[in-house]
Parts: structure tokens; C-alpha cells; sequence
């Protein structure tokens, strides 16, 4: 069997006996459907809120997703492009604690509608911007959100849903938090990733996401929002619009039908790709977490990711580099959290249950501070694997977007 897995804006082809491949998980395949259609009812017939054009008004914010989410912000723009020459308007990339956008970022995010409103155009930075203080949560996080957006009477949030290895979902109540939160908010809220209800397509019992629902609830401004559901491709296939809760619900559903794939039985070997959040170590480990749903334990998996820009975000990698055992990285990190330690702990704890390879543009000295083994080649890799543990070998081609589920629905 030939399987080609996605690296590099590339594929790379890969040759496996049929008898060794437990299965390959896609994406689901769905009808493809109108997406100006689509969006363009959602913001006319939203829920608990006027239409999109009723609601937009001078002084509005826009708050949309930084450039590491599939989120197409400059399609809907251009949709509305009308109706926001008629106010004055300002947008804020709701960043988290990521990095401000690079100008090609802020091009691929906006479109044409760059160049006419750049001087409106701003990112959140979560340690420098000024922030209102609106509270805090019932489990103590303090609620702190950008002045710009605060100040707003109106904010218009611009998401998509999708699993998220932590929060359940990405959308909805993401565009505040942590999108424009502060970066204390932002670390007291993440904290909660440590915790065993903290995993995708979950939302009942979540601590993550049930904090974040109750720190955007004391968000004073009204808020329009637009969820959307991506198909494969990066198309819009359902949008819901309204308030930030009702809107966020009703598109999870639906994610979880696309995402969410089922499986009959988990294998020793299991060949995650990240594509399409392969830019980075921190955003390619969700592949890692969704193929590990996929893996028995004490098997292989191997992270296929370019990350051309590097590890990005540190201080998951900066604490698992300056110690030698998975113990030790587990210990400080119940001694003292920062933010982006939940990530080493989920990373750590995998290395220690099963073997993680990885395929990509990272140096072999940088892969292995992280507890990886690096691996040159992917082909050589997955023999090599197959061999060693003398079992089968899963496939999820594009494992930034794939949710194993066993089948009686679990994760």
C-alpha cells in the first residue's frame, strides 16, 4: 500500500504491506457547500442578536484570529467589505500569548482589506497592553482583557471550531480567552490543562473550557460572533452566528462529525502528520495528541512536522531542556507552573508511556532535549518502527485536524 503524508507543502510517498496497516484516517469527506451562502445566512439570521448588518455600528471591534489558525478572516471581510466601509471600525488580532503577526501574516490574515485598514489594524500583546480588570472566576482566575476591546459597547468575534487536545474546542469563548486576555489570565487559566477532564471534544466537565465560560461571561460589552466549521479542504461548511455561547454550542456538534474519526482498534506504530498546523514544535504537538489516542501503549509514534519556524513558544521546551529525566520535568511543574507548561507535561508524558520520533527541519540535538528521537528519514523510520515492535501501523494523514475515537465513542 502506498500512503502519502503531507510535509513541506509537499508528499511524501511511503511503501507499506498491506498486512501491516491498521488503518488511515482522514478527515471525514462531506458534500461541499456554498461558503458565501453559508456565512452570509448566518449573519442574517443569527441567535439572541440583531443581523450583522443591524448590529455594526461606529466604534465596533473586530476581533480576529492570529495567523496559526485556519480560521478564513479575510473571505468573510470581503463579504461584509460594504458594510464596514459604512462605520468606523477597528480590529484587533487576538494573538494570546503568541507573537504579533509578520506583515505577510497580516496580509494572508486580512486580505485586501489590509492595505485600506492598516492604521485600524492592531494585536494584542497579553504582557504589554493595557487591561481592564473584570473580576474573577469562581475557581480564582483573575479576569483581565485588552483596554481597546473592553472599552468597545460592541465586539464582532470572527472563529472557527475545531478539537482542541485541552479546551475540547477551539472558537467561541477563544476570541477573549485567551485571545485578548492578559498574560495572567491567559496562565491561570492553562493551569487547568494539567488537569485528566482537560482533553479534546470535551466540554462537560472540562475545567479549562469551564473556566474560560465563566471569565467571558463577565465580559461587560455585547459581543456578535461568528463560528464556523472547515471542511478538509479549509472550506466553510457550517456557520452559526449570535452570541458567543449559543453560536460556539451549536458548531460543536458538527465538528465533531468532521473531526471526529472512529477506530476499531489501536495500534503499536501510529504516523501523525501535523499538516496543517505544522509551522512550529508548539503548535505540531497537537498532532501528537491526537495520534496518541490512536496508540497502544508502550508503542511508537512519529510526528511528521517541517516546523519551519522552530520550537516557537519556549518555556514548554526551555523547562524539558534543562532536565535529563521526564520525572523531573513532571515534578517542577507541580512545584511551580508558568504557562506553556501544560504542553510539556502532555509532551512528557507521552515519552514516558510510548517511544515519539519525529520527522522535520529541527536540529537532531534540539528534538532530543525535548525527549525525541529525530529521524531522518520517514520511510526508514516506519520500517524501523514496524520492525521493532512487530505490530501495525496507523496513519492520520493530517493529524492536526484527525480526533481518533474508539468505537463505542470514547476518545
Amino acid at each position: 500500500m502506498q500512503i502519502n503524508i503531507p510535509y513541506s507543502g509537499e508528499r511524501i510517498g511511503l511503501e507499506v504491506d498491506d498486512e501491516q496497516v491498521n488503518t488511515v484516517l482522514y478527515p471525514h469527506e462531506v458534500e461541499k457547500r456554498d461558503e458565501e451562502e453559508v456565512i452570509l445566512r448566518a449573519l442574517k439570521d443569527p441567535v439572541d442578536r440583531p443581523s450583522f448588518s443591524e448590529f455594526i455600528e461606529d466604534g465596533t471591534v473586530f476581533i480576529v484570529n492570529d495567523a496559526t489558525r485556519p480560521t478564513p478572516t479575510a473571505r468573510v471581510l470581503d463579504l461584509v467589505k460594504e458594510k464596514i466601509d459604512e462605520h468606523d471600525v477597528k480590529f484587533i488580532v487576538a494573538t494570546g500569548s503568541h507573537r504579533e503577526p509578520t506583515e505577510e501574516e497580516y496580509g494572508r490574515i486580512f486580505g485586501d482589506l489590509y492595505d485600506i485598514e492598516k492604521e485600524c489594524i492592531f494585536h494584542h500583546d497579553s504582557k504589554n497592553d493595557e487591561m481592564i480588570d473584570h473580576g474573577k472566576t469562581e475557581r480564582g482566575t483573575p479576569v483581565k482583557f485588552n483596554r481597546e476591546v473592553s472599552e468597545a459597547e460592541k465586539v464582532i468575534a470572527i472563529n472557527t471550531v475545531e478539537p482542541h487536545y485541552f479546551a475540547g474546542f477551539t472558537g467561541g469563548r477563544k476570541s477573549l480567552l485567551p485571545g485578548i486576555a492578559g498574560y495572567e489570565t491567559i496562565t491561570a487559566n492553562h493551569e487547568y490543562a494539567l488537569k485528566e477532564k482537560a482533553k479534546t471534544l470535551n466540554l462537560e466537565d472540562n475545567p479549562v473550557h469551564l473556566d474560560m465560560m465563566d471569565a467571558v461571561g463577565k465580559f461587560e460589552g455585547e459581543v456578535f460572533a461568528l463560528n464556523m466549521t472547515l471542511d478538509k479542504d479549509g472550506d466553510v461548511y457550517s456557520a452559526s452566528a449570535g452570541s458567543l455561547k449559543e453560536s460556539f454550542l451549536s458548531e460543536t456538534d458538527t465538528a465533531r462529525d468532521l473531526y471526529g474519526v472512529e477506530l476499531d482498534e489501536k495500534s503499536e506504530v501510529v504516523v501523525t502528520a501535523a499538516h496543517p498546523i505544522d509551522v512550529d514544535l508548539y503548535q505540531s504537538h497537537k498532532a501528537l495528541e491526537n495520534g496518541k489516542l490512536a496508540l497502544k501503549d508502550g508503542g511508537i509514534i512519529i510526528l511528521v512536522s517541517e516546523c519551519p519556524e522552530g520550537i516557537g513558544p519556549r518555556n514548554f521546551y526551555d523547562l524539558m531542556s534543562s532536565l535529563d529525566d521526564p520525572e523531573d520535568v513532571l515534578d517542577k511543574i507541580q512545584d511551580e507552573y508558568k504557562l506553556g507548561y501544560h504542553k510539556a507535561a502532555k509532551l512528557v508524558q507521552l515519552c514516558k508511556d510510548s517511544s515519539v520520533w519525529c520527522v522535520s527541519g529541527l536540529e537532531d540535538d534540539v528534538v532530543k532535549k525535548a525527549f525525541i528521537r529525530s529521524k531522518d528519514d520517514l520511510q526508514d523510520a516506519v520500517d524501523e518502527a514496524l520492525s521493532i515492535t512487530e505490530g501495525k501501523v496507523t496513519f492520520l494523514v493530517e493529524g492536526g485536524m484527525v480526533v481518533p475515537m474508539t468505537v463505542d465513542g470514547k476518545e
